[in-house]
């Protein structure tokens, strides 16, 4: 009887320390116990109390109850998601969320290939331990002779179940269940959550309009990292072109974009969600209206020019779909086989555009530096070395950090030095230019690039350029450099752009905001987690460094 004590106290010790070790990876373990009891959601408190107890038998009966087939059928799978979840913490820094979750399920075969190419050889040892864990855990009922009864093996198999109820009812909020079952639900929760997909509502605009400028044009880039431009001030010079420019330009330093997940910021971007509306149970930002009806009913031609989606493709990304896409009169996909050669197909165009005679809205989606970045630029642009080779993983610092910079030459200073030479035949324009996001390039230790639940400021920190021919306007923008100089942030785009559209700026700034041509009203700081609520991470983080450990949790 003694040695069964001893045997059953060394079970229940390993699976609490396993246990433990697996909830240190949240940052903050008990943060949806205490969202739930302070909002009074008492009911969803215990029930989701219940649940997490319910989850913690399932562990302890996955390694030790009865073998039986059913257990040799559905353990490997168990394991693998334990691993899944680890190897996620190696890589990110945090365990598996509903962002990375959702960004699987969506986008499975991208999500493989990109982790095959480079972090697989930062996963590979955890690939390599599945196969004998598995039999070990088979087998250990056995070992320790426990004679736990097969039956209860039905208790893990519903804690599966259950906690995707649990995911459910608590829009994944309540997600601090062992990763056992946990990862499993929330990929399953992530492809059964929805979103809106229909009409939006019309410009509710009654006043008069004024355009301010016969183009308008928004250039989003892909992960380009503001502080490691030249013109930035960076050791490198990365951007001998632009620290030229004398004229022509106003540059905003550092901003913070919106989000550090491409779909979320390019949303906010068109569609002008203020910060005090995140996160966004509503989905207001999916019905409110678009840029596009702003500035159809203001009298211009619509473009978009997406360099990241190819013509066959015929798909829509970042959450547009055809309802806001028949409001683009329009639609370019550019994408080439030679991937960094999409940027310049897509400026050949914007020059063109820029030189007929009308009004147009013009919205630029680059191809920018996806990673792995030697697949950015050609091969003559290599210029900082050491740089990464083909199948070289991203471990390096020092090779990462040079791909990117010659990433920034190729993408960013030449390719506006290029669609410059032209400006002098072009009409009255105003150009707003950022970036989606920013990129941890290996600063943390971590291989994730963008997009993680747990960020660090680099993510978000992106840049801000207007660009002109129209000397009054640009000479309002110059007005408000000296407060905006790393001051501004994506929020304040759309109300730009409208602004120049023709709208009133008292209606423009009651209903989304201050523009760029006035101090900002918010601090310079990005939202981390879902922008519709879903999951456990919400956060806004700081683009300094001083305020990163103080970020802000909703």
């Amino acid at each position: 009887m003694s040695n069964y004590n001893l045997r059953k106290s060394i079970a229940l010790g390993a699976v609490a320390i396993l246990l433990l070790v697996e909830f240190s990876m949240f940052y903050d373990f008990f943060y949806p116990f205490r969202v739930l009891w302070n909002q009074g959601k008492i009911i969803e408190f215990f029930l989701s109390l219940i649940l997490f107890f319910w989850s913690l038998l399932g562990v302890f009966l996955i390694f030790f109850s009865g073998r039986s087939l059913l257990r040799k059928i559905t353990l490997p799978f168990f394991l693998f998601f334990f691993l899944f979840n680890i190897g996620s913490f190696n890589v990110s820094n945090a365990p598996i969320d509903f962002q990375t979750a959702d960004l699987i399920v969506g986008y499975f075969q991208w999500w493989v290939g990109a982790v095959v190419e480079n972090i697989g050889l930062a996963v590979l040892p955890l690939l390599i331990i599945l196969i004998p864990l598995i039999i070990f855990v088979e087998r250990l009922p056995d070992l320790l002779k426990l004679s736990i009864p097969k039956k209860f093996y039905f208790i893990p198999l519903s804690a599966v179940i259950l906690t995707i109820l649990g995911l459910q009812y608590s829009h994944g909020l309540f997600d601090r269940y062992p990763s056992f079952f946990r990862v499993p639900s929330m990929l399953v929760f992530a492809g059964l959550s929805r979103v809106y997909d229909g009409e939006r509502s019309e410009v509710s605009y009654s006043d008069s309009l004024y355009p301010q400028v016969e183009k308008i044009v928004l250039i989003v880039d892909e992960s380009i990292r503001a502080d490691i431009l030249g013109i930035n001030a960076y050791e490198k010079d990365t951007t001998p072109f632009l620290r030229s420019l004398q004229t022509g330009m106003v540059n905003f330093g550092l901003a913070a974009s919106s989000s550090n997940c491409s779909d979320y910021s390019n949303l906010i971007l068109r569609m002008g969600l203020r910060k005090d509306e995140i996160p966004d149970d509503n989905q207001i930002s999916l019905k409110k209206p678009s840029i596009w009806q702003f500035t159809r009913k203001a009298g211009y031609y619509n473009v978009y020019m997406d360099a990241q989606s190819a013509e066959e493709w015929a798909n829509y990304q970042n959450f547009m779909n055809k309802h806001e896409a028949s409001y683009v009169d329009e639609f370019d996909r550019v994408r080439q086989k030679i991937a960094y050669e999409s940027d310049g197909v897509a400026r050949e165009k914007l020059i063109n555009l820029l030189k007929q005679p009308g009004k147009n809205f013009i919205m630029l989606n680059k191809y920018g530096i996806h990673f792995p970045y030697f697949r950015s630029y050609p091969k003559e642009y290599n210029i900082f070395t050491p740089s990464l080779n083909l199948g070289e993983p991203m471990n390096n610092r020092e090779k990462s950090l040079n791909s990117f910079m010659n990433g920034v030459r190729w993408s960013v200073d030449d390719w506006f030095k290029n669609l410059l030479s032209e400006s002098g035949d072009f009409k009255p324009y105003v150009i707003i230019y950022t970036s989606d996001h920013g990129q941890n390039i290996v600063d943390d230790g971590t291989l994730a690039t963008h997009c993680r639940p747990r960020a660090n400021r680099f993510e978000g920190i992106v840049p801000m350029m207007v660009f002109s021919n129209d000397a009054a306007i640009l000479e309002r923008f110059k007005m408000v450099k000296i407060t905006n100089y790393d001051n501004t942030s994506h929020f304040q785009i759309f109300p730009t752009l409208i602004g120049l559209a023709g709208y009133k700026d008292s209606w423009v700034t009651s209903h989304y905001g201050v523009s760029l041509m006035k101090p900002p009203s918010t601090l310079p700081e990005f939202f981390v987690g879902d922008v519709h609520g879903r999951g456990s991470v919400r956060q806004w983080v700081s683009i300094f460094p001083i305020n990163t450990e103080s970020a802000q949790e909703l």
